[in-house]
Order: C-alpha cells, then sequence, then structure tokens
C-alpha cells in the first residue's frame, strides 16, 4: 500500500514538472511572437505563392500593395486590388505585412 502512495506522489510530481515546462516553452515562443492585425483600409504587401519556384533566388518574395477589403475574423482578410476588384479568397495574417509608401 506504501508503495501506491508513493506512485501517486511521483505522478503528481511529474505533472507539476510538466506544466512549468510547457509554461516556460509558452513564454519564450510568445516572447518572440510579433502580432500583426490589420484594419478595413490599410495597405499591405501579400506572400507569393510561387516564391522562388524556377526563378531563382533573386526573385520577389512579396508582391503588392493591396488594400484590406475586410476584416473576416481569426486572423483572416479579404484583400482587393487598388483598382477595388476584389480578390477571390482570403488571406491569413502570416502571409501579409505592412506596406510603407
Amino acid at each position: 500500500m506504501g508503495s501506491l502512495d508513493l506512485v501517486c506522489k511521483l505522478r503528481d510530481k511529474a505533472r507539476v514538472r510538466e506544466e512549468a515546462s510547457k509554461r516556460r516553452a509558452e513564454r519564450k515562443y510568445n516572447s518572440k511572437v510579433k502580432p500583426r492585425s490589420f484594419h478595413a483600409e490599410n495597405l499591405v504587401w501579400r506572400m507569393r505563392s510561387e516564391a522562388r519556384q524556377g526563378e531563382g533566388k533573386f526573385s520577389a518574395n512579396w508582391e503588392g500593395p493591396f488594400r484590406v477589403r475586410q476584416v473576416a475574423g481569426n486572423g483572416a482578410y479579404h484583400l482587393e486590388h487598388l483598382s477595388q476588384k476584389a480578390i477571390p479568397r482570403t488571406w491569413n495574417a502570416s502571409h501579409l505585412k505592412f506596406y510603407f509608401s
């Protein structure tokens, strides 16, 4: 019976250590993340889907500028060309960056 109590204590101690380790990893990851959020009418660059495929390493990785037409939520955005022609699909914030003119 005594060894069963010891196993429960060891299991609890391991759970506490695991949780502490996860929190340390989360803190380290979140310290390096740069959150991006855009508003309607912001100008953005869009990541090229075919970047560096057959064009060489000096090809452009970004294209644009585009205007944010609508915020779809959860980091998704509807874009449009500067001529106000809508782009059919949504784009995630991880594939966009601010356009500074």
